[in-house]
């Protein structure tokens, strides 16, 4: 895998899955993809917080199905915290 100068290779992609209900706190039976190893760009977990159902389950399908989400709201409602988490 060559790394670019951003650090990121476009080249790179999950390798394992994890399963909503147990990474996210929603009470659904599906799995999305994941990386098995963090890395720098991955914030540690905040244990406190607490992921809106919706929401998440929109990026979630998106990132699944390889879609863009648009994610709205006013200036601090907490966009990018959501992702960043």
């Amino acid at each position: 895998m060559q790394i670019h100068e951003s650090g990121l290779s476009p080249d790179m992609t999950p390798d394992a899955s994890v399963v909503v209900r147990d990474a996210f706190g929603i009470d659904q039976d599906f799995s999305v993809p994941a990386f098995s190893e963090r890395s720098e760009y991955v914030p540690l977990i905040d244990e406190d917080y607490v992921f809106d159902p919706d929401t998440t389950l929109a990026i979630l399908a998106g990132f699944t199905h390889n879609r863009r989400t648009m994610i709205q709201g006013y200036h601090g409602t907490g966009k990018s915290t959501h992702i960043e988490q």
